[in-house]
Order: C-alpha cells, then sequence, then structure tokens
C-alpha cells in the first residue's frame, strides 16, 4: 500500500510530494494534466524551486516517487493529500470549482481506511462540507485540514522545516497517524477543522496588515527626515515584535496569496454582520501602494513620455520563476498609458512575456541599461548584489535607481541617484 497520493502536481503538490518522498514516505503524484506527469517522470517540475528538481530526482531514483495521470491511485494510499494550487480571480477571490470537481472524482475510488489530508486553500466551513459530501457517498473516511505554508523560493525548505505544522482532525482518533506522517520538526498543534482553516485566514491577514503598517511608516519617514530601515530594525529587537515579522520598508504585497486571505475574513465580515475595519484599511492601502513607483518616477523624470523605465527583476520573489500577481508587472500595467518604454531583466524570464509583449525582456542587466532613463529593482535576487552599479551609470541616460527592496543601496557608487524606500530623498 503506498503511503501517500498527493493529488495536484502545481507548486503545492509538487513540493508536498517530493517532501514526503525526501522523508522516506512512499509517494504517488497525481494530475489529470498529461503533459505535467510527462515531464515530472522526466524530473521537470512545473515551476521553479530550489532543491525541488532534485528531490523529484532522488524520489524517483530510490522508489519513494512515482507519477500518474490515474485518480484511481487513491485506491491503495493511506493517505490521500489534496493539494490542488486553487484559483483566485483578480479580485482575490477563491474559485472552489477545481477542489470540489477533484473531490467528486476521487470518492469512488477512496479506500474507507485512508485518512483525507486537504492542504490547498480554502474558505473557512469548506473542510467541513467536503466531509458531509463523504458522509453523504457512505464514505466513514475522516478529514484533516493542514493549512500549507510554502513560501515561494523557499518552499521544500519550509515543507521540511517548519516553525509549527496546525492540524485540523475531523476526529482525534487519527491524531497519532498524521504525527507519524509528518516526522518534521517544529511544534504540531490540533484544533478542529474550521480553526485551522481560521488560522490560515488570521496568519495572511496578520502578515498583510504587518506590510500596509511599514508602508504607512516608511512614507511618514520618508516626509520626516527618518530612517524607516533604523525605526524597523529597532521595531524587531524589541521582545514583542518577532524579528522575522514582515515589518520592512517597501512595496504592497502581491502574488493574490496574503489578498485571498483578508479578502475571505472581509467576506465573513459582511456574511456575519461582524465589522472588519482593520481589513477593509489593509487593502485599501495595498491597492493605493501600488502606485508607489510611478509616482516617485514621475517626481524624478517629469513626463514619462519618450522616456525608458528598466526593471530589475520581474518574478514575484527571487528563487521562484513565477510571474503571476507579481508586483513589477502590476506597476508595469500602471504605466501603460504614460507613454514610456518599458525594459527588464530577471534571471529567470527569458523571451516575450504572453500577459505583457510591451515588455522588452533583455539577457542581461547592461543590455536592459542602455540609454534608460531609470531603474526599478523590484525583485531582491542575489544576482544584483555583485553588479558594477557605476558601469551601469554609464550607460543609463539618466543615472537614477528606484530600490523597492532597499537591499542594494552599500552596492551603488555615487554617480546613481538612489532612491530607496522609507528615506528622506531632500
Amino acid at each position: 500500500m503506498t503511503d501517500i497520493c498527493v493529488l495536484g502536481m502545481s507548486h503545492l503538490g509538487c513540493v508536498t510530494a517530493a517532501g514526503f518522498s525526501s522523508l522516506k514516505k512512499k509517494v504517488v503524484g497525481c494530475d489529470s494534466d498529461t503533459k505535467i506527469i510527462e515531464n515530472l517522470q522526466k524530473n521537470q517540475p512545473q515551476i521553479f524551486e530550489p532543491g525541488l528538481e532534485d528531490a523529484i530526482k532522488q524520489g524517483q531514483a530510490d522508489g519513494t516517487l512515482s507519477f500518474t495521470t490515474d485518480v484511481s491511485a487513491v485506491s491503495k494510499a493511506r493517505f490521500v493529500y489534496v493539494a490542488l494550487d486553487t484559483p483566485v480571480d483578480k479580485n482575490d477571490q477563491v474559485d472552489l470549482k477545481s477542489v470540489e470537481a477533484l473531490f467528486d472524482s476521487m470518492i469512488a475510488h477512496l479506500s474507507p481506511e485512508s485518512i483525507v489530508v486537504i492542504s490547498s486553500q480554502i474558505p473557512i466551513g469548506t473542510s467541513r462540507k467536503l466531509l458531509e459530501k463523504l458522509r453523504s457517498s457512505g464514505k466513514p473516511n475522516e478529514i484533516c485540514y493542514v493549512p500549507e505554508n510554502l513560501r515561494l523560493g523557499k518552499a521544500l525548505e519550509c515543507f521540511l522545516n517548519p516553525d509549527r505544522t496546525v492540524f485540523g482532525v475531523s476526529s482525534p482518533k487519527i491524531k497519532q497517524s498524521l504525527e507519524e506522517l509528518f516526522a518534521v520538526p517544529g511544534v504540531k498543534l490540533f484544533m478542529n477543522l474550521e480553526s485551522a482553516e481560521m488560522t490560515k485566514h488570521a496568519t495572511n491577514a496578520y502578515l498583510a496588515s504587518m506590510i500596509s503598517f511599514s508602508s504607512e511608516v516608511s512614507d511618514l519617514c520618508e516626509r520626516t527626515g527618518a530612517n524607516a530601515l533604523d525605526v524597523m530594525n529597532a521595531l524587531k529587537a524589541d521582545n514583542r515584535v518577532s524579528k522575522s515579522a514582515p515589518i520592512l520598508p517597501g512595496l504592497s504585497f502581491g502574488g493574490g496569496t496574503l489578498a485571498r486571505d483578508v479578502q475571505t475574513l472581509r467576506s465573513l465580515g459582511k456574511q456575519h454582520s461582524v465589522p472588519t475595519r482593520v481589513m477593509d484599511g489593509v487593502m485599501d492601502l495595498n491597492t493605493e501602494r501600488m502606485n508607489y513607483v510611478p509616482n516617485r518616477l514621475r517626481s524624478v523624470l517629469g513626463d514619462l513620455s519618450g522616456k525608458t523605465v528598466v526593471f530589475l527583476g520581474l518574478t514575484y520573489k527571487p528563487n521562484t520563476d513565477t510571474l503571476k500577481r507579481s508586483l513589477a508587472l502590476q506597476i508595469v500595467d500602471l504605466l501603460a498609458s504614460s507613454g514610456a518604454t518599458i525594459k527588464a531583466y530577471d534571471p529567470k524570464i527569458r523571451g516575450t512575456i504572453k500577459s505583457h509583449p510591451n515588455v522588452v525582456v533583455c539577457n542581461s542587466p547592461e543590455e536592459a541599461v542602455q540609454q534608460a532613463d531609470a531603474l526599478v529593482i523590484t525583485t531582491a535576487w542575489d544576482d544584483f548584489a555583485s553588479l558594477d552599479y557605476s558601469n551601469i551609470a554609464k550607460n543609463m541616460r539618466n543615472p537614477v535607481l528606484i530600490d523597492t527592496t532597499n537591499r542594494y543601496a552599500s552596492a551603488v557608487g555615487t554617480n546613481l541617484k538612489y532612491h530607496g524606500i522609507g528615506v528622506s530623498h531632500e
């Protein structure tokens, strides 16, 4: 019998399957997309994550990991792991159709002894509804909801070394089995299904709130002569504030992940007549914050018509190749009517971007900055720390750098007009 059958082989599912395989569990990864499975059998995951390709290769080599398009593989699994990446629309609302369809397709094949683990991003109450669907189908299986905590660019590391793992269980009798399955470090917290779902919403909403808080403080620092980096480092040194809290001067949160959970809490508030003033403010500020770079460019360059703006970094985060909801591309959209020419370089992106054919993707930073009027760093790739910024400045028409990550000030020569976030530009 297989230890785990993981359903859905995009980002979440691939990392989950490879992670359990690394823990020497016998894993079958399942997806209805034939091309995805064929590529995985060649050790080619759909998305780049550090260590993921090697983990898949090792798992297939030692026989702990295999892939199939046949959903009946769940019939031989002790644990059936639902790991679809749940789609989010442009308004950050979750679409559950794919999760519900997958659940329906696997019910008929489900062994009565299997434990169903759900890790897809779902609104509170969904696990209970899926449990009721099992019961109405005559299935006695128990359900566990485990909120995913896989950060892009370090997902496999997060899976294997979590700070804590949250389990929402439909019955306490499956607790021991789950502890044996998740043989990873960190605190293990057990609660009911709804509490685990709410934990996911609350965690992401808290992180989103901290990012919005940082944006407001950063803007105040710029106008008062304070340095937001110093202020926020001081905050993190307070033992009431986590040193890893996302309190940093920067842009808004992108990607749809945090926004999805903020919007879920706002929807719950409307449904239950509970005011959500904090969440409302977080979303309003996040939307407004997207204008920071266009406004800064206009303050430095004036009219952007005929100007060339170069973006260093296009991906949602460093160490990944995903462009979905990236801040850089959202800023590009805001500049669409400005008349500016947009060029870019990213270590993981080559060729034309289908969703943004107006962006000229270059093969090197040096190529991108030729006769540029401004350089905007939007993704904190380590590669950018070692660039020769003095030489880059010589090839620009206007040597202006807007560093939205505040990571490269020490690497910039005096011949570049450097603009960080949260520091005075006077």
